[in-house]
């Protein structure tokens, strides 16, 4: 009989062992389940200091927090230029990114499914006209007749026609070049053209290296934007994500305040800049993400100018591009 009783307790010993196992493996499962759940968001950025607050945010984990904690995955993907991440949209390689305000609206004129969700950053500083350190050319006037230089459909062609205008003259009155910035500096320090408009990094880099004088930047003409850019079907489906990401850059532009030495080395790993230069830059920008007013009246006359200078393929109806709330 006591042989019996114990068989008994062993069988139910064991079926309570498979029971337990059974149940914590369900609860695996269940556990495995919810993470595979979440859904992954894509993000492209491009390594500048213009989006420094996002990278920060990046680094010391605010973005996968704010994500996952609103049920999402990040992918980050690192992109060289403004005008690729436009082109990795197009792709269908991202959901979420940053450019400059020209290769965004050029994008969307070329009928890609995005639209503004936010700024990225200003810094009318890091965008200047400039001569050699030893040119006679001392102010805008002093341009007539001359070779000026910049890359045609960026944000550096607007800010040299305002500029000429601004001084009583017009874009005939001078021989405009379109140029990269990779060729426009050796043309200038050669002496091919007289002045050119850049922006940062190679600003900084030719300004610290006593190389070039400045003389005028963007102050108080155009604000030289960045924005935050996110598909159609993100903001309809997954308008968290959009939150997520305006919340983790929030903490970026805070982390920055209070710790910028640390920060500062966290973005010297990334950039490759050296650290006298990246110094000044962060200096110029202002990474506050809210639309205004004062953006949407600049983003209409944007527009306006990039379709009278036939940039745009097709009007960008800007009520339709910038999502508001």
């Amino acid at each position: 009989m006591k042989r019996i009783v114990n068989s008994v307790i062993s069988f139910i010993s064991i079926m309570l062992c498979f029971i337990i196992l059974g149940c914590g493996n369900q609860q695996k499962d269940e556990i495995s389940n919810d993470i595979n759940m979440n859904k992954e968001i894509r993000l492209g950025i491009v390594p500048l200091p213009h989006y420094a607050d996002i990278w920060i945010a990046y680094k010391k984990g605010f973005l996968e927090e704010e994500l996952q904690k609103r049920g999402y995955e990040l992918k980050w993907k690192t992109i060289p230029l403004g005008p690729i991440v436009s082109e990795a949209f197009a792709a269908n390689e991202i959901d979420l990114g940053v450019m400059g305000d020209f290769p965004a609206f050029i994008g969307r004129g070329n009928g890609i499914d995005y639209k503004i969700i936010g700024i990225a950053s200003t810094a009318p500083k890091a965008l200047a006209l400039v001569v050699k350190k030893e040119s006679d050319i001392n102010n805008i006037s002093d341009l007539k007749g001359k070779k000026i230089a910049t890359t045609k459909a960026a944000y550096g062609q607007k800010l040299l026609t305002l500029l000429i205008n601004n001084a009583g003259m017009q874009m005939d009155d001078i021989d405009f070049i379109s140029m990269s910035m990779e060729d426009l500096s050796p043309a200038l320090l050669n002496g091919d053209i007289d002045a050119g408009v850049i922006w940062d990094p190679l600003l900084t880099k030719l300004y610290t290296a006593g190389d070039i004088k400045i003389i005028a930047d963007g102050t108080d003409v155009y604000d030289a934007y960045s924005v935050l850019i996110s598909k159609n079907n993100i903001i309809d489906d997954d308008f968290e994500a959009v939150q997520a990401l305006i919340e983790a850059k929030r903490r970026g532009i805070e982390y920055m305040k209070t710790h910028p030495d640390e920060s500062e080395s966290l973005l010297l790993d990334e950039f490759k800049l050296p650290k006298n230069e990246l110094d000044i830059m962060l200096k110029k920008f202002n990474y506050t993400p809210d639309i205004t007013e004062k953006f949407i009246q600049d983003m209409k006359e944007t527009e306006k100018f990039m379709n009278e200078n036939k940039l745009l393929r097709n009007r960008v109806d800007i009520n339709e591009f910038i999502v508001k709330d």
